[in-house]
């Protein structure tokens, strides 16, 4: 089993005691961006719509410096740092942006599950097929298994890997995968060396669909059934992969009524 390090957009699930002195879970907190790597601090890759970050104003291009006077020097570094806190706690942020250092008090706001999916109808897929600029639609009927990745996560690379393989198996017959980047197409031509890729690529410009998904880190994995649910919603970690992949091949192998 691979061991997966994840460059993620939020935080744990922190716990209290209430009056009662019952132990009871704290909600995740979401700070709302996509860090990726930089010399100094984390650069924000993207930023989710009226998140916390949002809200403060930060931008695409904005370097974090420090959280609560603690260096940032690492997407991963960053991560385990929020997860300490919850949603409605307040973090100083430090931050470059505009080549101007600032620093503000942020509320950490509410993550939602990806894995609260799991049973509903899932979010429509509709996006720009790179390679080609024509737009690819999800259709029931179908056995999906989406990959959200990007291209500076090391971690994806292993599951984009094990997904290749699985799709040159007898077993992937019936089961279409699909890799959603929020990254443009120069990039992705880049990082394939012109090469097509070993399966479809959809480019998310907006991340309307990873946030849709409620995407909060890379790399994450979903499966959707022929009737258009979804079965399986989480990081590929701990077996999340290996459990997806599975029950892809098995709702492959069930007779269509």
């Amino acid at each position: 089993m691979h061991r997966f390090l994840f460059y993620t957009l939020l935080v744990g699930m922190p716990y209290a005691a209430d009056k009662t002195g019952s132990v009871e879970p704290r909600p995740p907190a979401l700070f709302g961006i996509v860090p990726a790597p930089a010399k100094r601090g984390v650069v924000i890759h993207k930023v989710l719509p009226d998140s916390a970050a949002d809200r403060a104003g930060l931008k695409v291009g904005d370097i974090i410096l420090s959280v609560n006077g603690a260096a940032m020097r690492s997407p991963q570094e960053m991560v385990e740092y929020i997860r300490r806190h919850f949603a409605g706690a307040i973090v100083a942020v430090e931050y470059i942006q505009g080549g101007k250092t600032k620093t503000q008090q942020i509320a950490l706001g509410e993550r939602l599950e990806t894995a609260s999916l799991v049973g509903k109808n899932a979010p429509k897929i509709s996006l720009p097929l790179f390679g080609s600029g024509e737009k690819f639609t999800a259709q029931p009927g179908k056995i999906y298994i989406i990959d959200f990745w990007a291209t500076w996560c090391g971690p994806c690379e292993p599951v984009r890997q094990a997904l290749e393989q699985f799709k040159k198996s007898e077993a992937a017959r019936g089961v279409e995968i699909i890799g959603i980047t929020t990254e443009d197409a120069e990039t992705i031509r880049a990082f394939y060396r012109g090469k097509n890729p070993p399966y479809t690529i959809l480019l998310d410009a907006t991340s309307e669909t990873t946030m849709h998904f409620h995407v909060a880190g890379y790399p994450t994995v979903a499966v959707i059934d022929r009737n258009g649910k979804v079965r399986f919603a989480g990081f590929a970690s701990g077996g999340g992969l290996e459990s997806a992949i599975e029950l892809a091949r098995r709702l492959a192998r069930e007779k269509v009524n």
